[in-house]
């Protein structure tokens, strides 16, 4: 795991919800054999990895972080400033 982080993958599905990560890649596994792992990378050039995960698992997992990475991140807003609305 050079210059890698384990999370867990509910630690990660949390950074993609926020709009945290930029790119979600599956890996696979030595052991067990036809395992995968998630590897995201952060807005700020991190990687983490999952642990070892069903094959199914990974690959409905990765779905899901790839559809808040690619369509869903975008739609959160950053450094909004509150204004004041008065009252009607």
């Amino acid at each position: 795991m050079e210059g890698r982080m384990l999370k867990s993958l509910i630690e990660i599905e949390g950074m993609a919800i926020a709009g945290l990560i930029d790119e979600v890649t599956l890996e696979d596994c030595v052991e067990p054999p036809g395992w995968k792992k998630i590897v995201v990378v952060d807005r700020k050039g991190v990687m983490y990895e999952t642990k070892c995960l069903e094959p199914q698992v990974a690959k409905r997992n990765y779905m899901v972080l790839s559809a808040y990475t690619v369509r869903w991140s975008s739609l959160i807003v950053y450094g909004e400033k509150e204004t004041n609305l008065s009252p009607l």
